[in-house]
């Protein structure tokens, strides 16, 4: 008799509480639930791409072969100066993004690949080839992609410099052998382009 009892007043609780819920609460919830499967989605989305700009960034370790410009990479992404001590630290990550957009006009088939051209190519124009078109490609694609993630200026400089004396020594406007000092050539025509 008391389980009866106790199942009554259950009852009469549950069908009260079950009046206090609302149109807006059901909307609420629908809402947050659709909400819940967007952030889902684009976790998703997210390690896809992720994994597409690892892939690539693999491709670009495996190809690179210039010891210079493997230092200048790691120099440039893989640590980070204290400007009050001046010690040198590693960095915990790098911009995988920015390394791949670095690279992305050498490597357009590759990156097509790896599905990165949809992101890249709109920004690419067919003078890209050129030392003064790769850098105006760099500020388009450093304005879209951003980080807020402060580079030395010193080694992003040099960094350029060994990725266009790597890839861009056929280009039209690129400086001679018989140039005295082809380092200081190239220095010199990219702050002249930065300019």
């Amino acid at each position: 008799m008391d389980e009866s009892i106790s199942f009554i007043e259950n009852w009469e609780t549950w069908n009260n509480s079950a009046e206090w819920v609302t149109e807006q609460d059901i909307q609420k919830i629908q809402e947050e639930a659709r909400q819940i499967k967007k952030v889902a989605q684009e976790l998703k989305n997210s390690k896809a791409a992720n994994g597409q700009f690892a892939k690539f960034l693999s491709f670009l370790l495996r190809t690179i072969t210039n010891e210079d410009l493997i230092k200048a990479l790691y120099d440039t992404f893989y640590t980070a100066l204290d400007p009050k001590t001046h010690i040198t630290y590693l960095r915990k990550n790098a911009n995988v993004v920015v390394i791949c957009w670095l690279f992305y006009p050498f490597f357009q088939e590759e990156a097509h690949k790896y599905n990165l051209h949809q992101l890249f190519q709109p920004l690419l124009k067919e003078s890209s080839l050129t030392i003064k078109g790769y850098l105006e490609y760099l500020k388009e694609v450093s304005r879209k992609f951003h980080d807020n993630v402060p580079l030395n200026q010193g080694d992003l400089m040099t960094l350029i410099l060994y990725i266009a004396q790597e890839y861009l020594s056929q280009a039209s406007d690129a400086p001679h052998l018989e140039d005295g000092d082809r380092n200081q050539s190239y220095k010199t025509l990219i702050q002249q382009y930065l300019q």
